[in-house]
């Protein structure tokens, strides 16, 4: 994804990256003209940064709220208090390798007594683009000296076939044809975007069972990715992480 401007980057790579922690975000804004204003055709930016994953409402008194706004329901989002401003005025394109999601250790059971991780990542080997929404947030609710926080949130959907036997949620991935518009200041009526959010389509998406580690985010490195051999009990180990979709 090419982008006009880098204001941050993560320290190093996480492959292990829960609610709260730290994702690269990619958002467009319009420059503003020598006078400092932003006209309705100025030119855009396209700014790769990094935002707290945990969307917090710029009215909210602490970030607390963010641990449980990680994700917002397409079917919903443009109603809900907390996001409907930002789907018209500040979405955003989250870059990831992929994702991890809990689900039956065996795909399509209904047996939950003990769960599989599972890590979910594009059959082409690219990666994966999620749509989301971000939030300026600092202490008091007054941006300018104050220091900011962004924020975001993954916007979700039905799972589509690749993911359905592992659960029933997925979020949306955005192919390369729908960035520039889902990123468009100039766009602010939710009607004109809400058709991005669909399932993928059959065949984008390939899983594979990880070891249970990964329900704990302090264990990190890619080792965490490959794939591991499930008994049909799904006792691979213990622990488990809560559900993200």
């Amino acid at each position: 994804m090419n982008v006009d401007v880098v204001v941050a980057t993560l320290e190093e790579p996480d492959h292990n990256v829960a609610p709260t922690g730290l994702v690269p975000m990619v958002w467009t804004a319009r420059r503003a003209d020598t006078t400092g204003n932003c006209t309705p055709n100025a030119a855009t930016t396209r700014t790769l940064g990094i935002a707290r994953w945990g969307f917090v409402p710029s009215w909210e008194q602490g970030p607390s709220i963010g641990g449980r706004l990680f994700n917002a329901r397409a079917e919903t989002v443009a109603e809900k208090p907390s996001f409907r401003a930002a789907l018209r005025q500040r979405r955003c394109l989250i870059p990831v390798d992929g994702f991890f999601e809990w689900g039956p250790a065996v795909p399509g059971s209904r047996e939950q007594i003990q769960k599989q991780p599972w890590y979910v990542q594009r059959v082409d080997g690219n990666p994966m683009v999620l749509a989301g929404l971000w939030e300026e947030w600092s202490q008091g609710g007054e941006i300018g000296c104050v220091p900011v926080m962004n924020t975001c949130t993954v916007i979700t959907v039905q799972a589509n076939v690749d993911l359905e036997t592992v659960h029933s949620r997925m979020p949306v991935v955005v192919e390369s044809d729908s960035w520039a518009n889902w990123l468009a200041p100039t766009v602010t009526n939710p009607g004109d975007v809400l058709s991005i959010l669909r399932s993928a389509e059959s065949g984008v998406l390939r899983v594979h069972p990880v070891d249970h580690r990964v329900g704990n985010t302090r264990n990190k490195g890619s080792d965490l990715l490959k794939e591991v051999s499930v008994l049909v009990d799904g006792s691979n180990g213990a622990g488990g992480q809560v559900t993200l979709w």
